[in-house]
């Protein structure tokens, strides 16, 4: 059996400050590496096709997304025939005159392909699913975990449902519910912990295929956009529906769960240091990167400062500008800065200061998801600001783990307190040594305050912007069987 993976991937912000061009997709991505490991693993003669990936920011121009997409499918031609094509996607990518990507993707490469070709879809959970890719995929499994720690996990099940697809032992039906929610749901703590463990269990049936619990992703601005939940059934349409259900009432009955956890910049400080031991880990989730900020707010910087607080440390600030003349500098200089708050008025007005140069490291490496390779970001600096230290480079990146500030030689558990540019994939890393965590929502273009955010094309009604209750969740719809 012939096997195709490839893949095309980028998480789009809207609202992002940061332009997305063919130049911004790189040919690594670990959710293609996981699915094309899992795909190796059964045996079959396996071939790889495109793997481009652009780190999250603004929709991709229409050009660019349509020269990505006729190279995938371009590949697919040239190299074929194939029995399974395998596509690792993200699920919120949108370009120029393309609100559902994904879905105009898996159109095209089914249009490419005889109608006995499995084609088989790994989703990021933050993705926004449509009916017009569950009607062309045969198969999409989305993770369930975040953290991301499940792409291996969810790689191996795609690929072994779409060989057995493929081979005529299962009829993979799906019943899809769209949940009228934006939210989050941090999976390694309670409720949400709860819901993916009933999910695990029900797929434990064995007329359980897949089970997708979706979070969706608010600020790709699509009308798609939103939680939703898919069960894939071998042939059971009843059982699809009944759970698919269940599912969706469960995400509606914790759809504030986790959004409760963020605080004001102000709420963010005002803990007792008393009631526990190590680090305030403080997350800076408004100017995560990972969903498409530019890494250089400086409200909490502001903040700190302003509260006379020190042992503080922070990472990671994206400033191309800064670093240069940092480096420029060398350690142990003196120099005033504007530092950050250059991107747009989201990310709050430059910090202006005399830092102290700590510390360069040109070959700087940071942590990635767990079990995955450290990322080379090559140069970083340590900066200081009355006994407030920050991790200053030019590579525009999550914080994923503690290396980020001893590659620069600050000890993060000798803190009292840490920010951290990063909303949830810190989180694992952190725990282990955390006195407490913090969730802080900045006003920036990853804001939960969604109330204000310029929304152009979101569905109506949704919950926490409108008016709506468990009875606005649609009644499912099959595909396939």
């Amino acid at each position: 059996m012939r096997i195709f993976v490839g893949g095309l991937i980028h998480e789009t912000n809207a609202f992002s400050p940061v332009p997305t061009y063919l130049a911004d997709y790189a040919d690594h991505c670990v959710s293609y590496e996981d699915l094309y490991a899992a795909a190796v693993a059964t045996g079959c003669e396996v071939v790889r096709g495109l793997c481009a990936r652009a780190a999250p920011s603004a929709p991709t121009l229409r050009a660019d997304y349509e020269t990505l997409r006729d190279r995938l499918v371009a590949d697919i031609t040239a190299m074929g025939p194939f029995d399974c094509v395998l596509l690792s996607l993200h699920g919120a990518q949108v370009a120029e005159g393309y609100p559902d990507c994904e879905g105009d993707i898996v159109s095209a490469v089914r249009a490419s392909c005889s109608e006995s070709v499995t084609i088989g879809v790994l989703l990021d959970l933050h993705a926004a699913i449509s009916k017009r890719l569950l009607e062309k995929a045969d198969l999409v499994c989305v993770i369930k975990e975040y953290p991301h720690t499940d792409f291996p996990q969810t790689s191996a099940q795609l690929v072994d449902l779409s060989l057995r697809h493929h081979a005529g032992d299962i009829s993979p039906v799906t019943a899809f519910v769209p949940v009228p929610v934006y939210s989050l749901w941090h999976t390694p703590q309670q409720p949400s912990k709860s819901v993916v463990d009933a999910a695990r269990r029900l797929e434990d049936e064995s007329e359980v295929l897949h089970i997708s619990l979706v979070h969706g992703f608010p600020w790709s601005d699509v009308a798609d956009a939103g939680a939703a939940v898919l069960v894939t059934t071998d042939g059971d349409r009843e059982r699809a529906l009944r759970y698919a259900r269940e599912l969706a009432r469960s995400l509606w009955d914790i759809r504030d769960a986790d959004l409760g956890h963020y605080q004001t910049i102000d709420a963010s400080f005002d803990v007792n240091f008393n009631e526990f031991s190590g680090p305030l880990v403080i997350a800076d989730a408004g100017d995560n990167p990972g969903a498409g900020t530019g890494s250089d707010a400086t409200w909490i910087l502001h903040e700190v400062v302003a509260r006379g607080l020190a042992d503080v440390a922070m990472a990671l600030f994206c400033d191309p500008q800064a670093l240069a003349q940092v480096v420029a500098a060398g350690v142990g200089s003196t120099l005033k800065l504007a530092l950050g708050g250059y991107t747009n008025a989201l990310a709050g007005k430059p910090f202006v200061g005399d830092f102290l140069v700590e510390s360069i490291n040109n070959s700087a490496k940071i942590d990635a998801m767990p079990g995955y390779d450290p990322l080379e970001v090559g140069t970083m600096a340590a900066i200081s600001y009355q006994g407030v230290r920050i991790v200053l480079g030019n590579y525009r990146e999550q914080v994923f783990g503690p290396r980020v500030f001893r590659e620069v030689g600050i000890e993060p558990t000798a803190q009292s307190i840490l920010v951290v540019k990063s909303a949830q994939h810190f989180y694992n890393a952190f725990a282990t040594f955390a006195g407490k965590i913090v969730y802080c929502d900045t006003p920036c273009s990853r804001t939960v305050d969604f109330a204000s955010l310029p929304f152009r094309n979101r569905r109506s009604p949704i919950w926490p912007l409108d008016d709506c209750s468990v009875n606005d969740i649609p009644s499912p719809v099959l595909f396939g069987g």
